[in-house]
Order: structure tokens, then sequence, then C-alpha cells
């Protein structure tokens, strides 16, 4: 079975299929449709995992077919540790986003499709072993989500779409000048991944230089990194809350992983030598994003900078090169992915039934909001890396593998948690303590489909900061390998 073909393929034939379905639909047959298909592409991806090799830190389960040979592309998508959990994680928060906006009946076809041809973006990008099947795949997702933000979004919809637009545009243009740039160079005749990180010969290391810069020109728009980062707050403030799930939770790491992917996959010699630089700017990101969080009053607003903030911690880890520090950095990627999906989540139900984001009109939801409340309350300790959840792993990880090359940056991130819990429990005292306002005290019940899609977020968050082998077995294999083709392999082993 060609699993990751399925994986890839299989939402855009469902986002087809209901696009062009014959006659009138109900906004239930199309949520159902859309539910089936990424459920099944979940459980495609789950079957995979279940096969996968968790001993071996190469490639897995290659599927090639020469797509257009005359200029070296091919149909190449493979599998491993490093692409495995954020393939897994896609596909359980696109099944969630669904739950997510259950009722939603404003051209209910339309936007499903939209979700479903999402989904296929992502799972090619983070599949792809051709650097244009990449490429393609990173295009596509942009689409959708400016017609989710534009078309569902809030009353700035379509300044906040428009300007996501113009940003990955140059996002795109940047990786597509690298990509092309390296197959020249490299002499290889091919665009395969495994052919531009071999090239007949070494890439001179300015060629590596320039190359590197503009790569984290193009994947710094979409961690993002400050100062690139000014369209994502906007996005997040207008996007309804599944496309907030899905941009904070998953296309974010599509930067992320693409610095680990193709920065240190490409140009192993210039990410050595520029290492410095990325911990500088992580130092940048985590400072900045979280001092501009705590000076919101829009819930939203506060957790999308908060997002920012946690990309740096993730950089922090690449930039340390050596095992523990990238290893943290993945298992920042997912559980980020969790977390912020999460506090999103939440923030939408609290929108819904009280009808306003804003700090200063908010105060003692716990009394009528109690487990959303509670869950809030658990996403904000993990999110401020408390010990036992999957955050707390992750930031140790990640300063510990720091602290080994960097110590005044990593100390300098490490302050970042501080800024982190100051916002945090801002939110949680202004919002869900205090006294209530009185047009408060009586809002709409929570139903229990609500709430399931965060119920299952927080399960996962706590199985991880419990039991991290299960995540850092997945990619550990492949982060040693990485780490060794690197040549910055230290003594220091991964904690258990």
């Amino acid at each position: 079975m060609p699993w990751l073909s399925v994986i890839f393929l299989l939402p855009a034939l469902g986002a087809f299929g209901l696009s062009v379905f014959p006659g009138e639909i109900s906004y239930r047959f199309a949520r159902m449709w859309a539910l089936v298909v990424s459920g099944l592409t979940f459980l495609a991806s789950g079957i995979m995992a279940y096969q996968f090799n968790y001993a071996d830190g190469g490639q897995q389960f290659k599927e090639t077919i020469n797509w257009i040979p005359q200029v070296g592309i091919s149909y190449s998508l493979s599998v491993d540790g490093l692409s495995l959990p954020l393939v897994l994680l896609t596909g359980l928060l696109v099944v969630l986003s669904i739950f997510t906006s259950w009722e939603l009946n404003q051209r209910s076809r339309l936007y499903y499709s939209l979700i479903l041809l999402l989904m296929t973006g992502v799972m090619g990008a983070f599949l792809a072993r051709d650097a244009i099947i990449f490429f393609l795949s990173y295009e596509l997702e942009l689409i959708p989500l400016y017609f989710l933000i534009s078309i569902w979004g809030g009353k700035r919809r379509e300044y906040a779409g428009t300007k996501f637009l113009l940003y990955t545009f140059i996002s795109g243009i940047s990786l597509l000048v690298v990509f092309l740039s390296a197959f020249f160079v490299s002499g290889s005749g091919s665009f395969s991944i495994d052919a531009l990180a071999n090239p007949q010969t070494p890439y001179p290391l300015a060629f590596q230089a320039i190359a590197l810069g503009v790569l984290t020109l193009g994947f710094g728009i979409k961690m993002p990194l400050v100062p690139l980062h000014t369209w994502l707050p906007d996005a997040h403030v207008e996007a309804p809350t599944a496309v907030s799930v899905l941009l904070a939770g998953v296309l974010l790491k599509l930067g992320t992983y693409g610095i680990v992917r193709f920065g240190l996959g490409l140009f192993p010699q210039a990410a050595s030598q520029f290492a410095w630089l990325l911990a500088v700017l992580a130092v940048i990101n985590v400072i900045y994003a979280s001092l501009a969080a705590i000076a919101q009053t829009d819930m939203k607003k506060m957790i999308a900078y908060s997002s920012i903030a946690h990309m740096g911690y993730v950089v922090l880890g690449i930039a340390s090169l050596n095992t523990i520090g990238l290893n943290g950095a993945v298992f920042q990627m997912v559980s980020h992915g969790i977390i912020s999906g999460l506090l999103f989540m939440l923030v939408g139900i609290v929108y819904e039934k009280a009808g306003t984001r804003e700090l200063p009109k908010l105060g003692g939801l716990f009394a009528t909001l109690p487990i959303v409340g509670a869950f809030f309350t658990t996403a904000a300790m993990a999110n401020a890396g408390l010990p036992g959840l999957s955050g707390f792993i992750a930031e140790f990880l990640v300063f510990r593998g720091g602290f080994e090359r960097f110590q005044i940056p990593t100390v300098l991130c490490i302050f970042g948690v501080v800024l982190t819990a100051i916002y945090m429990l801002k939110l949680m005292a202004k919002a869900f303590f205090g006294k209530i306002p009185d047009q408060l005290l009586t809002m709409p019940r929570v139903s229990l489909p609500e709430l399931a899609p965060s119920f299952v977020l927080v399960l996962v968050m706590l199985a991880y900061g419990l039991a991290p082998s299960l995540l850092t077995g997945m990619f550990e294999p492949s982060v040693a390998t990485l780490v060794k083709q690197l040549g910055t392999e230290t003594v220091a082993q991964l904690p258990r």
C-alpha cells in the first residue's frame, strides 16, 4: 500500500469530490464528508506510524516516480523521524478543527473543501523528498488559507488575508530561488533532496552562506521570525477558530521544519558557521514577542504573540546543532502545536459564549465556564513550561542543548519563560478570576461536543509530559543521523 500517496492525495481527492458533488448539500453532509476524509487520512498516517521502524534514522516508505525527467523533477515522497510526528500532528489537528467548526453553515461546501486542500498542502510539504514537490505543496497551502481567512474571518479579514498572501508569496519566491540555485550549482541534474544535499562538488562556503540567508528569510516569514512576524497576529485575530488552530498548530511548523530539512541538510557548513546568528534571532523572538504578549488585551492576540515567542525556542534548539538541542526543537514543534491549538480552541469557546475576547470586559469565568477554565489553566501551565506537561520537556531539552553552545542566548531565552508566566497569569487572572461582569452572569452552556476536541489535546499534552519517550522515540534516531551528518555530535546524550 502506498501509504504516503494516500496521506498526500486523499484529502485533495476529498476536496475535489466535495466541490463537484451534484445538487445542493447541507452543511451537515459537507461536515461529515470532510470528517470522514480527514479521519481516513489520519488513520492512514497512524497505520504508517505503526509500521514505521523506529530504530532506523533514515528515510522510509519511499515512493518515487520520474515525473518530469527532462528537468530533474520526480514525484518523490518519504518519511523519517523528523517528519512523522508532524504528519501525525497535522492529521489530528485537522480532524479536531472540523469538530471545532461543527455548526458552521456559511458556504460549508467551499469551507470544508478548502480545509481538505490545506491538509494536502501541509502533508505534501512534510512528506516531499523532491524540492519542487515541497515547493508546490508549500505554495498550495497558501491558497486555501487565504480564502479561509478572507471569507470566514472577522471585520478586517480582507486586510489580514491579503497581508498573509503577500508575506507568504515572498516566502515562496525566496525558497524557489534557493532551490533553483542549488540545482544549477550542484550539477546533480535533479531536484531530489538527496541529490542536492550531496552535490558533485561541495558547495562553496560563500554560496552556502547566501543560500542559507535567503532560505532563512523564506522560512523565517512562515515561522515567523521577528521582524517578519507582523502578518501573524492579524491573521490569528481575524481567522475563525478552526483556522487559528491549524495556523498555529501546523502551518508555523513548515518554517522550522524547513530550516532543519533544507537549511541544515543542504548547507551544513554555513549552518555551523552562522548558528550564532540563529541563536540571536531566537532571543529576539522570545523576548520581543513575550513583551508584546504582556501588552495585549485581546486574548487571541496575546496567544498569537505567545506562538511567535515559542517558535524562538525551536530556533534556539536548531542553532545548538547538537543531539539534545535538536531533539528539543522537534519536541517543541509538536508540543507547541498541541498547546497552541488547545489555547485557540478555548479562546474560541470563550468568545462564542461571552461575545468578547477583551480582557477588561471579562472576569470570573470560572463560575460560568468551569471546565473551560480548568482546561485553560492546564494549557497555560503547559505554555509556561511547568513540569509534568509537554511544554516542560520541550523547553528543558532546548535549554540543555542550547547552553552547551550558546550560554548567554540560552539564559536570555530562559528569562522568556518568566515572561510567559507573567502574561499567562495576567490572562487567567483577568478572564477567569475576580468579579464576573453582570452581563456574563448568564451565558449559553458549553456542550460536550464543543469540549471534546480540547479534552483530546489535554490528554495528548499530559501523555507527552508524563511519558516523553512516546514522542522522542519517533525522532531521536533521525536527529542523531542528522547531527552525525553535520559533524557537530557532542558527548552528551538525550536524558531519559
